[in-house]
């Protein structure tokens, strides 16, 4: 099968082509609807470069894109994993926001429409859960991961979550987001399977989306009440109370991937135990490495702007 999986080399011309066409669609996608928008930013620039570039490439889909499936119960113990996991990456995000605020002075929030009915939710996790879910694990834990197998393990997964957490140009949420990417693309490594990482990827963010959706249909009245009746805790143990829910729930999503692991012993990947990288491999990923880098100072520069802008 070498010569139908993907090289390094060949994945990064890939990546930089998703790459521009994703900033392209950013900057100009023409649909005003955040959901049609959201659906065609997933599937232009992410989906069809991997799916074609493999194509052209002549490699095989079911191969590098490790279309196999995974035993049910696998399934069952990827979905509560994750979700107990939310609470560990949420505080990491808390901490992530936290410091970009000791920074930078504020923190800039990130605009996504709460779905107001059913049918607005059963859209917003098709967009947001399903077809992110789909695109981005078949360009990150599909075509960029496989290429990354002869990194070694721990080249593979570090490299891949860096990619996937970057690609999100999100500053306040990078280390909930590479926490979850590294948990995501070990299990596809445990499963050889790319539905699993998309299992966990849908878990996760429709459990976001649905948090939202039902915190959205409590009344304020209840929040006001609540502020007027309650005594105010000192801020230690406030921090205690959160950490000692973290590390419960934390405690809890590993034990699950213990047994996870357990029952995947025999289903995962062969990997080389050292990296076998040489330097012709990261040539194609320098351009879309140097379009980042040039964002990420963008992003930084616009957080430092937006003070003063305000005060025009």
């Amino acid at each position: 099968m070498r010569n139908q999986k993907i090289t390094m080399f060949q994945a990064g011309i890939v990546f930089t082509i998703s790459l521009v066409l994703f900033l392209v669609f950013s900057f100009i996608n023409p649909f005003e609807n955040f959901y049609i928008a959201g659906t065609i930013g997933e599937i232009v620039p992410i989906l069809l470069p991997a799916v074609i570039g493999l194509l052209i490439m002549r490699k095989s889909l079911k191969f590098n894109l490790k279309l196999n499936g995974f035993r049910p119960l696998d399934g069952v113990l990827i979905f509560f994993t994750v979700i107990f996991a939310m609470p560990l990456s949420m505080a990491l995000n808390a901490f992530n926001m936290w410091l970009v605020r000791i920074i930078f002075g504020h923190n800039i929030a990130v605009d996504i429409p709460i779905p107001e009915t059913g049918s607005e939710l059963l859209i917003s996790l098709l967009v947001i859960a399903v077809v992110a879910a789909v695109c981005e694990e078949v360009l990150f834990r599909g075509v960029l991961q496989t290429s990354f197998e002869k990194l070694g393990k721990a080249g593979m997964f570090l490299l891949v979550s860096l990619l996937f957490t970057a690609f999100h140009f999100s500053i306040e949420q990078f280390l909930g987001l590479f926490v979850l990417s590294l948990l995501i693309s070990y299990m596809v490594y445990r499963t050889n399977s790319l539905f699993a990482g998309m299992l966990a990827h849908f878990t996760n963010n429709a459990m976001a989306m649905l948090i939202s959706f039902f915190a959205n249909k409590i009344p304020e009245s209840v929040f006001l009440e609540s502020e007027t009746a309650s005594v105010e805790l000192p801020m230690w143990i406030q921090i205690a109370v959160i950490a000692g829910v973290v590390i419960g729930f934390t405690a809890v999503a590993i034990t699950l991937l213990a047994i996870f692991i357990k029952r995947t012993k025999t289903t995962k990947t062969g990997i080389p135990a050292e990296s076998e990288l040489r330097s012709v491999d990261i040539l194609t990923f320098v351009p879309g490495a140097l379009i980042m880098v040039a964002m990420f100072i963008v992003v930084i520069v616009g957080y430092i702007m937006m003070p003063i802008l305000n005060n025009f």
